[in-house]
Parts: C-alpha cells; sequence; structure tokens
C-alpha cells in the first residue's frame, strides 16, 4: 500500500470518528455576477451578532447577512492596480519607465527568483496593454453577484466594505489612473488629479490624493500624500519629512485604516508616510480631534518596520495597514533585495499591541507557524483582535529559487493594552476556540459534515475578518474534491482542472476547540497541472503582495 493511500485511509478514519461539526468553517463559494477566469475575495462587509463569539454561537448559515466583495482577474496586474507608485516602492518610477527591462530588473534586484523572465513577462505583457494597447479591462468588481462598475471605469478594484455594505476602492478611467469611489464624496477630493480610498465608516473615508493623473504624457512623476474626507471637509496629512521632489524621487504617503477615539478626543489613522531620504515608512497618524477634519494631524514612525535602520536600508519600505478599536495596528515591511532574511526578501508581518503608546515599535510574527523570514500578506484584523492573512508555508530559498507557497492564516492575538475590560471575557473564550494560537485556514476546514464540500477548496488569502467571525478568502478549487484531505493533495491525480473562487469563511455554530481536525501532508510531492489556474500558479503566490521599493 503506498504511502498517499495511507494516509488518505487514515484520513477518512479519523474523520468518521469525530463528531459531526468537526471543522471550524463553513467553505461558501461566491457567484462573482462579472466575468473573469479568476476570482478573489478582497473584503467582507463589518458586523457582529448577538452572542460575542460570533457565528462560532449564533448560526450564520451561509453568511448572508455579511456581504463580500471581490475581483476578478484574466492575467496579472501590470503592476498593482491598488497602490499608489508600482510595486508599492517604485517613487522614482524608474523601473516602471524601463518597461520590460524594468519589470525584470525589479525582479532580478528586489525578490532574486531563478524565474525573473516568466516573471516580468507575466507582468509587462499586462502593463503593456494597460499602457499602449486595447486597454481592455482585467479587474471586474462585484458585491455579492452584483457587478460594481462606476461610470467610465476600466479597471476596479474594492479595498473595503463600509458597515452598510457599500464599496470602497479605486478604479481607472481613460484621463486617470486611480479615482476613489465610496458612499462618502467631496467636491475637493474629485477635483484632484488622482485619489484612492481604502476605508469608510459611511462618515469618514481615508486614502490618498496625487498631484498628476497618471496617464499619457502624466504617467510618471507624481506625488501622493494621505487623505481624510467627510461630504463637507477634505484634509490632506502633511510629509512627516523631506520634500515632494527630491532628485528623481518622488513624495508618497497613503492612509489605509482609522478609528475615532471619541472618549479620548483624537483619532488614529494607519499607512505610511513620506520621511527624509524620501523613504516610505509604516506610520500611525493622530488627530487631536474626533473630529478628523477639523484635526491637527502628525505622524508617528514604527520603528523597527522602517527603511533606514542602523544606516542600512534593511527594508524596501513598510505600511501599517489597518488598526481597531483596541488601537492595535497591524502592517507588514518589505525585506530590502540587498538584507534577504533567511534566503528570501520577503514581506514580513508585524503588529503594534497599542497605537497611543508613548514610544511606537513593530513585533514581527514569529513562532508556530510563522517562520523566522516569513513572508505574507495582511489582511485585516477584528475587534477581538483575530488577525487574518496569508504566510509562507514553505520554508525553502527563495534567492535564487523559486517562490514559496503562501496559505491563508488566522491569529487570535489575544489581550492588548487597550483592550477593554468587559471584553475581556469574550476575548478569551473566542482565542480558546483557536487553542490559543495561529493556525492555518486550511486546518480549520477539515473533518465533520462539512468535510467533503470543504475539500474542494485549499484556501489561499484571507483578506478581512468581522467581528461576527467571517472571513473573506481566495481560494483554489478542484471540483468534487481533492484526492484527500491533505494539505498538498492532488488534484484528478495531478491532471483535474483547478480555478480561483472567491469564498466566505462562516464559522459553524457549535464548534469549538475538540473540532480542530488538522491536514495531514501527503509524502509524495504534489506537481498542480490542472488547466484552471490560467496564467500559472506561481502568480496566485504573489498577486496581491506587492510590498516592495528599491534599494537607494
Amino acid at each position: 500500500m503506498s504511502s498517499k493511500l495511507q494516509l488518505t485511509t487514515l484520513a477518512v478514519l479519523v474523520s468518521a470518528a469525530l463528531p459531526a461539526q468537526a471543522a471550524l468553517y463553513k467553505v461558501v463559494e461566491v457567484a462573482p455576477g462579472v466575468s473573469g477566469n479568476e476570482v478573489y475575495g478582497t473584503a467582507i462587509q463589518p458586523g457582529a451578532t448577538t452572542d460575542p463569539k460570533g457565528c462560532f454561537v449564533d448560526d450564520c448559515a451561509d453568511g448572508a447577512s455579511y456581504k463580500l466583495a471581490g475581483e476578478t482577474r484574466n492575467r496579472p496586474d501590470g503592476f498593482s492596480y491598488r497602490e499608489e507608485v508600482p510595486f508599492a516602492m517604485d517613487n522614482s518610477f524608474g523601473y516602471i519607465e524601463d518597461d520590460y527591462d524594468g519589470f525584470e530588473d525589479y525582479c532580478f534586484y528586489q525578490l532574486g527568483y531563478a524565474t525573473c523572465e516568466y516573471w516580468a513577462s507575466d507582468r509587462w505583457s499586462s502593463w503593456y496593454n494597460e499602457t499602449y494597447s486595447s486597454n481592455t479591462p482585467n479587474s471586474l468588481a462585484f458585491i455579492e453577484g452584483s457587478a460594481e462598475k462606476p461610470s467610465g471605469a476600466i479597471n476596479t478594484v474594492i479595498n473595503s466594505l463600509d458597515p452598510s455594505g457599500q464599496p470602497v476602492g479605486n478604479f481607472s478611467t481613460s484621463s486617470k489612473r486611480n479615482e476613489a469611489f465610496s458612499a462618502v464624496t467631496n467636491s475637493t477630493l474629485t477635483s484632484k488629479a488622482q485619489s484612492r480610498a481604502w476605508a469608510s465608516d459611511g462618515t469618514y473615508t481615508v486614502g490618498s490624493t496625487s498631484s498628476k493623473s497618471g496617464i499619457g504624457v502624466e504617467r510618471y512623476y507624481y506625488s501622493s500624500a494621505p487623505a481624510i474626507w467627510s461630504a463637507s471637509g477634505f484634509v490632506s496629512i502633511p510629509r512627516a519629512g523631506g520634500y515632494e521632489v527630491d532628485g528623481d524621487y518622488y513624495a508618497q504617503g497613503s492612509m489605509r485604516d482609522f478609528y475615532i477615539d471619541s472618549a479620548g478626543g483624537k483619532t488614529y489613522g494607519v499607512g505610511y508616510n513620506n520621511y527624509s531620504d524620501q523613504h516610505m515608512n509604516a506610520t500611525i497618524f493622530i488627530g487631536n480631534s474626533a473630529t478628523p477634519t477639523s484635526a491637527t494631524w502628525s505622524s508617528a514612525l514604527i520603528y523597527n518596520a522602517q527603511v533606514d535602520i542602523s544606516g542600512d536600508n534593511i527594508n524596501s519600505n513598510s505600511v501599517a495597514t489597518n488598526i481597531n478599536k483596541n488601537l492595535v495596528v497591524v502592517g507588514q515591511a518589505k525585506r530590502s533585495g540587498g538584507f534577504p532574511q533567511n534566503g528570501a526578501a520577503s514581506n514580513r508581518l508585524f503588529i503594534v499591541p497599542d497605537a497611543s503608546a508613548s514610544s511606537i515599535n513593530a513585533s514581527f510574527f514569529y513562532g508556530g507557524i510563522f517562520f523566522d523570514g516569513a513572508g505574507g500578506e495582511m489582511g485585516g484584523i477584528n475587534n477581538f483582535n483575530e488577525i487574518v492573512g496569508r504566510i509562507d508555508s514553505e520554508n525553502h530559498r527563495e534567492y535564487d529559487g523559486k517562490q514559496r507557497r503562501q496559505r491563508a492564516f488566522i491569529y487570535p492575538y489575544g489581550m492588548t493594552p487597550k483592550t477593554d475590560s468587559s471584553e475581556e471575557t469574550a476575548i478569551t473564550a473566542r482565542r480558546a476556540i483557536f487553542k490559543n494560537k495561529a493556525w492555518l485556514l486550511d486546518d480549520l476546514t477539515n473533518g465533520g459534515s462539512e468535510s467533503s464540500n470543504n475539500n474542494q477548496y485549499r484556501i489561499y488569502d484571507a483578506s478581512d475578518i468581522n467581528d461576527a467571525g467571517v472571513i473573506s478568502a481566495t481560494a483554489v478549487k478542484c471540483s468534487g474534491g481533492y484526492d484527500s484531505t491533505s494539505h498538498n493533495a492532488y488534484c484528478g491525480d495531478g491532471n483535474g482542472t483547478e480555478k480561483v473562487v472567491a469564498v466566505k469563511l462562516v464559522p459553524i455554530a457549535g464548534a469549538d476547540a475538540s473540532a480542530i481536525q488538522p491536514r495531514s501532508y501527503d509524502s509524495t510531492a504534489t506537481e498542480r497541472q490542472g488547466a484552471g489556474l490560467g496564467f500559472g500558479t506561481l502568480t496566485i503566490l504573489g498577486l496581491f503582495g506587492f510590498m516592495r521599493k528599491r534599494i537607494k
């Protein structure tokens, strides 16, 4: 009997011995309602349940009360439709100006893969189409099966949903590289050459604005600044240092999320700002009023995640992506190609437990599934301090090698300095469901009555989580189920068709730590051969992971 068959048989026997509710999450595929070869989940509607344990107690069925937003792709982005500058780091526009050679140089100097010709060719062909050719739409956005296409839009992305389920994001037109859209509009915003929206509470929206359109003769050499606005007010956050233009470099900044501390009379935003030597560093923005558009704003650099550490550009750039009501901040810092760590110039994930602390320092995820030098992409954090995203699930050397495979995770962080004492019991109880540690989400979708359905999916990315515990995610699907329940199982003995789909992960009512049944690993190496991956397995490993910046 083969080792693969032994593992499969063992998994079936163990599954049969477990209670029917085994597995913590039900995987619910979401129909996009728009065309596209591949479908990605990007955001989940905020919301909670009546019970502090969320959908783990209240039966949320298929999660219909919480809308999922997503996007399609027929090809990889030339460079990310969401970021202020190419590869989230090229504020000299040097790489992108050099066309194909620039894409290959970026890969060679900042990623180090042995596959840079392939990597560059894929993205250059998309950039060429968007820049010089037909400009055929590639990113079509949707919310629960209904298309979201602002008037005149070409490519549209949704970064988040507001509490009413309205989209927050940006889109390109024939005259602007990016234009923000949300339920909150402002005449000052619409007059800007470019704008992006990242998060909104329905009254205020945060993002960035740019000085040129990024289209035509203004394609290169524009600067951007963090911004927050309401229907009646608009504030552009000052640069933390340097100049708008410094030699070949153009200042950049962005606010990605915010929280209004009404009791403390302050507003906290997170993102990145421009500092000396035009470095783009993760930042906490502090407004001295609970009315953000009336506040005076300052910027606090997040130490340990900055570009320049002891005189060397250890990181190429960094960004704080999310903040919750406990003032917990999460983000990511791209390791410079000149200073790889454990064989990779990875995009490391970090946390700041208290945005109001007198000294702001990032702590990088480490331990358990987070090995030293692991790279990933931050997804989000809810008000129970549960963090989701994706992380390397392989630890081979990337420099002069191939990209590591990544998988989605959840990290129940637990108590932090600003956690309200009245919520400590709820956070402790929710953390106990996960045995007080981080998991790959594939380990939490295995077993019980949902096993057959869930075994059709391997969860690649978790982009957002709400207080009910519902997660927006992206999965690779093998219709009918993989050959076994293992992490690296074949689809149709390696000849099946896999496709990329948007999914919700909905907690199963009544499930607790006893339901966790980790997936095994087949001893046989898996080589994906399905036709459904379109532009290749490597693309899904890095499609949205562009936290990159050139060494200066």
